[in-house]
């Protein structure tokens, strides 16, 4: 069977694929690597939380859509990288024992002029569980090879929106974290430490969700066009979490109230995480208000991870919903 080609794209075409199911113990499995909450790990305590009663991290939802999608269709692809997820919407909990599916709607290709071999597809991805429930919403763009380069250049578009400016930084951990919407600031930014992507890390993620070989072996990485054997783009933004839930609990010496977040975007994977690389994330708060729910408020940031040569590879903006307590 031959690959698919950026060519063999079609806006409008959709795909409807997979059947992957979440057990308790892969729930709690992956939240204690990557997102350690009460109520990803814990179902009695859960039930008393917002969520009412344990559930898959969002992230651990992530993940497995990109192994539905590698399964399926993505895996037997000309894929060249993932160039960023602009929007995702976690609509409602996924428990122990669903199974999710995915339907998969191309919206719209892109030529690229910095690289004729080569060209980015747009997205839209629905999950749904066994009864029909919407649980997450996702736009994402990739990077496909083309069966035949272009002869030339395409014409130029009209050039991205800037993103606005982050506010002014103000060095305050304590403020820039969701545990008491009192205290959030906006401005607040924290260091939240650093971690090394050796290849038994990359690896052990890549198996379970990503598993193209230049996630898997070294050998296959040197083949790639980034030259390395690389981490998953998602791990990366897994590590984020890791590493922002490690603070809130170093932060409260012991274990931090679970709080939830209806999603992220403008996430942008702006440089490969290679073997061996270190990568140090931060988070920045560059918004709050209430909601509409009497008690509970609404914490935005800006999160970012950077390598040791100091070049961001990635980014996005989250939000976290936060009780107001009087």
């Amino acid at each position: 069977m031959s690959l698919i080609h950026f060519e063999d794209f079609t806006p409008g075409e959709t795909r409807t694929y997979g059947a992957y199911r979440f057990t308790e113990e892969a729930i709690i499995a992956f939240a204690a690597e990557y997102d350690a909450q009460t109520f990803h790990m814990d179902a009695e305590l859960a039930k008393h939380s917002l969520l009412g009663g344990l559930a898959a991290s969002g992230w651990h939802t992530c993940s497995a859509l990109m192994r539905m999608m590698t399964d399926d269709w993505l895996g037997g692809s000309a894929c060249l990288a993932g160039i960023g997820i602009e929007d995702n919407r976690w609509l409602a909990p996924v428990r122990p024992g669903d199974v999710l599916r995915a339907e998969t709607r191309t919206l719209e290709k892109t030529d690229l002029r910095s690289r004729l071999d080569a060209g980015v597809v747009k997205f839209e991805t629905i999950l749904r569980n066994q009864d029909g429930v919407e649980v997450m919403r996702q736009v994402s763009s990739i990077l496909f090879g083309r069966r035949e380069p272009l002869a030339a250049p395409p014409a130029e578009t009209a050039p991205r929106p800037i993103p606005p400016e982050p506010p002014p930084r103000i060095d305050d951990r304590f403020a820039a974290l969701p545990d008491d919407y009192r205290l959030a600031r906006v401005g607040a930014y924290a260091d939240l430490g650093e971690k090394q992507f050796s290849a038994a890390f990359i690896r052990a993620y890549a198996q379970e969700f990503d598993p193209f070989p230049f996630h898997l072996d070294e050998a296959e990485g040197r083949k790639h066009v980034l030259g390395a054997m690389s981490a998953a783009g998602l791990q990366t933004a897994c590590c984020w979490m890791r590493q922002f839930i490690a603070l809130r609990r170093e932060v409260a010496g012991g274990d931090v109230p679970s709080r939830a977040s209806p999603g992220f975007a403008n996430l942008v994977w702006r440089k490969p995480v290679l073997v061996g690389d270190r990568i140090r994330f931060s988070t920045q708060v560059i918004a709050k208000r209430p909601t509409s729910k009497p008690g509970l408020g609404l914490v935005q940031s800006l999160n970012r991870a950077v390598n040791q040569r100091g070049a961001l590879v990635m980014e996005f903006t989250a939000a976290v919903i936060t009780p107001i307590v009087a």
